[in-house]
């Protein structure tokens, strides 16, 4: 390839990246004006309120201790189902690329787990669990699935490939787990766990919600419901979507030393 060529490539790509971050700010002021039009042809704070008020509530909101004990709990509950969905899908998906016949047995659960709506997860585990519990059981319910299907589908991919190296070179099950599955679903972990963790925050905080439970961001929507608070809405659902960009940011910067280290392995 030509030297000169290539170079305009790097170029133009790196332009594109900083065209597209432009993009970003132009249409977030774009929507920010549409919001304040919004606000100012309803003119009333119950329905839509403006950016002001909603900035000026969460600004109240992050000199409070009482902001920072709700979010601490929401993150605990919602992190504590995370994890052990993570562990038990991490755990059942090795079983299921050992023992195949363990894998069929499974599959009708797996299906169930899925098909069943996220509403009826609520439900059951307020019955089951009461209002704290119930949070961590539903996050758990709704990401082991997630997990579940990212890592199978990880391994099955990889099985097709060694099968035939396997069958002449056969291995040990702890061999397996630690020289080829574990290193295979690392970089799993990281994919999955970035789009699961974004949807464990929404299924949690609307778990906290139903189930009234006595501190987290859950518990501060209600109460702002019940006041007719928008604006206090408004900046608690902007605390959730910082808290999820700052996970999404976590995961993406985990994803990419992870690639960079194979890189180097490689070269």
């Amino acid at each position: 390839m030509d030297v000169k060529k290539f170079t305009t490539m790097i170029y133009l790509n790196e332009e594109w990246v900083f065209v597209m971050k432009k993009e970003h700010l132009i249409t977030s002021v774009l929507l920010l004006l549409v919001w304040s039009a919004a606000a100012f042809a309803v003119k009333n704070d119950i329905l839509i309120p403006t950016p002001y008020a909603t900035l000026k509530y969460l600004c109240a909101l992050l000199v409070s201790p009482a902001f920072y004990r709700a979010a601490a709990a929401t993150i605990v509950r919602i992190m504590t189902g995370f994890a052990l969905s993570l562990v038990l899908a991490l755990v059942l998906s090795i079983l299921c690329s050992l023992y195949p016949v363990f894998r069929r047995y499974f599959e009708p659960v797996q299906v169930l787990i899925r098909t069943i709506p996220n509403v009826s997860y609520i439900i059951i585990a307020l019955i089951w669990l009461g209002s704290q519990g119930s949070v961590m059981l539903v996050s758990f319910m709704i990401l082991f699935p997630i997990f579940m299907n990212g890592f199978l589908n990880r391994l099955d991919a990889d099985e097709k490939t060694c099968m035939d190296v396997e069958a002449i070179y056969p291995e040990t099950a702890s061999v397996r787990i630690t020289k080829k599955i574990l290193p295979e679903l690392s970089g799993e972990i990281l994919a999955t766990g970035r789009t699961a963790a974004s949807m464990g925050f929404k299924v949690g905080v609307m778990a906290e919600i139903l189930g009234s439970v006595h501190i987290g961001i859950g518990r501060s929507i209600s109460y702002c419901r019940l006041d007719l608070n928008t604006a206090g809405i408004f900046a608690w659902t902007i605390v959730l979507i910082m808290i999820s960009l700052l996970m999404d940011t976590l995961f993406t910067k985990l994803i990419t030393i992870k690639k960079k280290e194979e890189q180097g392995w490689k070269d």
